[in-house]
């Protein structure tokens, strides 16, 4: 029996718990606590918020890092129900492996980071171009390759490339010296340079090498799970449109509220049918895990240690490019 013979949301509840394909360690996406090696990040709650809308458990997911060059594989095999490892989506990667990305939930761009010393007094914009060699640390697997190609080319620069299997060997190879450059989407990065001895001695170039659109990454085999988590998604993003938090969901679960606030947290069973998710998944995605802004401020934004602006990570109300179609 292949993988596709049984729907994907059956053989979770089956089994018990959720497999989502994470990152092999990325500050503020995925990421394992030293002291409790709990799963950590905006990636990981992702994934958490799948597992309370299938299983009603935010906690039944197991995590299984994948080499950046062999995820979209994985999930295409399945190895796991879902990847969540800040994967940019790409037309290359969809037609490849037969997978989809359901609905970016974060807007990034890839930088470059150096060392403060090697570009002393020269302005940020200038910054890669004054450098006498550009010897640059990449994960291998990813798009950066080819956005570092078509960089340096439209520039006329030479560059060294030096692929990495694992962030942290990437990360090894700069710090150590043998490496000058630090190439990987601006989010992940600014959680990396945290990991340095001397954070403050590094600085990320304020010059955007790409754009990347990133989300989950289920496969394109079974359409009902391909729209489970669209909605799941989604439901994050349509709560804080809709000024619902973990909060005060509650409450106005309790009250006899707005219509189209209780359409959005009490789905009709024909929608969930449709989805195969459990009853009221919106209300409990909330509650267990939040809106996207609380997702985002406790892993990427003013709550974390990296705490960075939301910059087009915003509401599509706000001049962001987050928006949630009607659960109407």
């Amino acid at each position: 029996m292949s993988r596709q013979d049984a729907a994907t949301v059956e053989k979770i509840r089956r089994r018990g718990h959720l497999l989502a394909g994470v990152s092999k360690g990325i500050f503020g996406l995925s990421y394992q606590e030293a002291d409790s090696q709990k799963w950590r990040g905006f990636d990981v709650d992702l994934a958490r918020a799948i597992a309370v809308a299938v299983l009603g458990d935010p906690n039944a997911v197991e995590y299984v890092p994948i080499s950046p060059n062999v995820r979209c594989q994985a999930v295409d095999g399945g190895v796991v129900d879902v990847g969540t490892f800040n994967a940019s989506a790409t037309l290359g990667r969809e037609s490849a492996c037969n997978v989809i990305f359901p609905q970016a939930m974060l807007y990034d761009g890839e930088a470059f980071m150096v060392r403060v010393s090697d570009i002393d007094g020269v302005n940020s914009a200038r910054a890669i171009a004054a450098l006498s060699e550009r010897v640059v640390a990449i994960q291998q697997g990813t798009t950066t390759a080819t956005n570092l190609e078509r960089y340096f080319g439209s520039r006329g620069l030479s560059y060294q490339l030096r692929p990495y299997p694992s962030p942290q060997e990437a990360l090894a190879a700069y710090a150590s010296g043998d490496c000058n450059l630090y190439a990987l989407d601006r989010i992940p990065l600014t959680g990396e340079r945290l990991r340095l001895p001397n954070p403050g001695s590094h600085i990320i170039v304020d010059e955007p090498i790409s754009k990347e659109a990133m989300g989950p990454v289920v496969s394109a085999r079974d359409y009902q799970w391909v729209r489970a988590v669209t909605w799941i998604m989604r439901a994050l993003i349509e709560s804080e449109e809709l000024g619902l938090s973990s909060k005060n969901c509650l409450r106005f679960s309790e009250l006899d509220g707005p219509l189209h606030v209780t359409t959005f947290f009490h789905p009709s069973q024909d929608k969930l049918d449709c989805l195969g998710l459990q009853g009221s998944f919106p209300l409990n995605v909330l509650r267990h895990i939040g809106n996207y802004e609380e997702v985002f401020a406790r892993n990427i934004g003013s709550a974390s240690p990296l705490n960075l602006p939301r910059f087009k990570n915003t509401l599509w109300s706000s001049g962001g490019l987050l928006i949630s179609p009607s659960f109407h």
